[in-house]
């Protein structure tokens, strides 16, 4: 079967549209906005947990950064992906959208890595690298002055807390292209989020080396493995990266699947 290169060559021309708005969109008022409020509820809430009595997060510096950012990110990417994926669908958005010449699987794709990407930038790269600036600079209430770890590590830290946000993005499109029921994909997915971060004895054993558990849980009174890591401790839980990027690849694909079934 021959293949039309002109339709295939609109249809990726479509689908890197798609993209190009997300882009725009978060590289404009909509990541400004994201931006400023990042920055104050992680380095304004960790600077406050820093110079003061008030540590909820430890008041140790980086790996309070690390455990602040895993907290707060990954919940707040459920919430936007919920409201790209499904509330687009019910709209009429996606409709629209895919009525011009753009593929669904370009659609859910632009939409997706738009999300992320923006996302990390405005809410774990920026602040991240912001705090790794002034935090060395602060006198802390009780403790010793953070040292910076390694750039690098920190930066592979980060690229982790950014990789453990796509897997619940993804996820979340999945679950809601699947079941298109806003409150019921949230609670799926804000449940298995929770049970990620403190995984209880009774469940499966394998949970932490097959999905993020293994990089966003801890033993009480230890430091999760991302945030160890910066300052030299091996990330034993390399299966756990390898697994997420394959259940994240995995459910935007599965996602990409049903949307091409969906009436619209």
């Amino acid at each position: 079967m021959a293949i039309d290169t002109r339709t295939a060559g609109v249809a990726w021309t479509g689908s890197a549209g798609v993209l190009g708005g997300e882009f725009a969109r978060w590289f404009g008022t909509r990541g400004l906005f994201h931006l400023v409020f990042w920055l104050l509820m992680i380095d304004g809430w960790l600077y406050f947990t820093v110079v003061t009595k008030h540590m909820p997060f430890g008041g140790l510096g980086y790996q309070s950064l690390i455990s602040m950012l895993l907290l707060f990110v990954p919940p707040a990417a459920i919430v936007l992906a919920e409201a790209t994926v499904i509330g687009e669908y019910r709209s009429g958005v996606a409709s629209w959208t895919v009525s011009k010449p753009v593929p669904r699987w370009g659609y859910v794709g632009g939409k997706l890595a738009g999300l992320w990407v923006g996302l990390s930038v405005a809410a774990i790269f920026i602040p991240g690298l912001v705090a790794y600036w002034w935090l060395p600079k602060v006198q802390p209430y009780r403790f010793v002055t953070p040292e910076a770890p390694p750039l690098g590590r920190f930066l592979i830290a980060l690229s982790v807390v950014s990789l453990i946000v796509a897997f619940f993005i993804t996820m979340t499109a999945f679950l809601g292209t699947l079941i298109r029921r806003r409150g019921v994909v949230a609670l799926i997915v804000l449940v298995a989020y929770f049970f990620m971060r403190i995984p209880p004895r009774w469940l499966w054993t394998g949970w932490d080396t097959y999905t993020p558990a293994g990089l966003t849980s801890a033993q009480p009174g230890a430091w999760n493995p991302v945030a160890g890591f910066i300052y030299g401790d091996p990330l034993g839980a390399t299966s756990a990266v390898v697994w997420t990027i394959v259940a994240s690849l995995a459910f935007a694909a599965g996602a990409a699947l049903i949307y091409q079934r969906l009436e619209l």
